[in-house]
């Protein structure tokens, strides 16, 4: 799909992996898990553990799939690979117009995928990629292709034809989802609320140990005035 964004909007949304599910539709849950992750979120060598719940409706009945992935990005840049600081370095080398503008060598960035536990599915692996493009001749704003490729397994009596239409029908669904997103939220929208959930949880703790020292100030205060009796 085509989206009128830059890439940097676009990778913004796709690597919000904490609200992934108020970005794109049939995903309930999403959120990061276990371990410390490697590098930070959209640097393009960022690892993590995602888990992820997803529901559809699958011949009328309501069919919930829970999917925990190993997620790896990834920058390829004329056939190399890299993070972002790289990339810069290498706009340099290849070219005096940034690479992600230029139509011979455009930057193109994936996350790939990888099922690592899941009670429906054996096999859930896949890549979202995300390309620059040149601007649009006609408007001069910037234009991004972004596809999705999934390869699934299922486990168990699940009606495969009927699975496999259901995510036919998900996939541009989704698709213009995280179009919608790039566009209307961008990666403007997703710093700003990534920081109004820092500060939320600022004050939270903050307001955690102010009732915390009142208690034991009160404590304190009736310890003592039981002595003192």
């Amino acid at each position: 799909i085509v989206v009128d964004a830059s890439l940097i909007d676009v990778w913004s949304i796709l690597t919000d992996y904490d609200n992934l599910s108020t970005h794109v539709p049939n995903l309930v849950a999403s959120k990061r898990i276990s371990g410390a992750p490697t590098g930070n979120a959209g640097d393009g060598s960022y690892e993590c553990r995602l888990y992820q719940r997803g529901a559809q409706k699958i011949i009328g009945f309501e069919f919930g799939a829970d999917v925990t992935m190993d997620m790896t990005e990834a920058i390829v840049v004329a056939g190399k690979t890299g993070p972002i600081t790289q990339s810069h370095e290498l706009d340099a080398k290849l070219s005096p117009a940034p690479v992600s503008s230029s139509s011979m060598f455009p930057e193109e960035r994936r996350i790939n995928f990888k099922c690592v536990d899941s009670q429906f599915f054996s096999v859930f692996d896949g890549t979202w990629r995300v390309v620059q493009m040149p601007d649009n001749p006609f408007t001069g704003e910037a234009e991004t292709t972004v596809s999705y490729t999934v390869d699934v397994r299922p486990k168990g009596p699940v009606p495969v034809a009927a699975l496999e239409w259901r995510i036919r029908e998900d996939v541009p669904t989704n698709l213009r989802a995280v179009k919608k997103a790039a566009m209307e939220v961008g990666m403007s929208g997703v710093m700003e609320s990534q920081h109004s959930s820092v500060n939320a949880q600022s004050s939270a703790d903050d307001s955690d140990q102010g009732t915390f020292a009142d208690f034991i100030l009160d404590y304190e205060n009736e310890t003592l005035g039981a002595y003192l009796e």
